[in-house]
């Protein structure tokens, strides 16, 4: 995990959106086997090391936590990641969320927003 901030996050992020935004337009499943389909002639790879970085990233406000689960939201509607990146990119939001009010950092989230909800 990336705990670094990204200085190009943001437009990383967009790039990435975009060209899932375009995908999502022109119906890429639909097109798969016809000689119509732009994205058949596309470069993805760097769309895909775009949302490597993404997902490996720690957010450090909420934008970026925001973005990072709208990357996680859409891989999920296409069945998610088998390599887990979705999962660790949750967990870091989550982790986030759960620091933020504090400043405290590490452990479990959870359990330590539950024991703070306790007292």
């Amino acid at each position: 995990m990336n705990t670094q901030p990204i200085k190009a996050f943001l437009p990383l992020f967009r790039s990435w959106f975009d060209t899932a935004s375009l995908a999502d337009k022109i119906g890429a499943a639909g097109l798969e086997g016809s000689s119509e389909n732009i994205l058949a002639e596309l470069d993805l790879g760097p769309m895909v090391e775009a949302e490597t970085s993404l997902l490996n990233h720690a957010p450090s406000n909420a934008v970026e936590a925001a973005c990072l689960l709208e990357v996680v939201r859409q891989n999920i509607a296409d069945a998610g990641r088998s390599d887990g990146l979705d999962l660790r990119a949750i967990a870091a939001v989550q982790q986030w969320l759960a620091d933020a009010p504090t400043g405290a950092t590490g452990g479990q989230s959870v359990e330590r927003l539950l024991r703070q909800a306790q007292v």
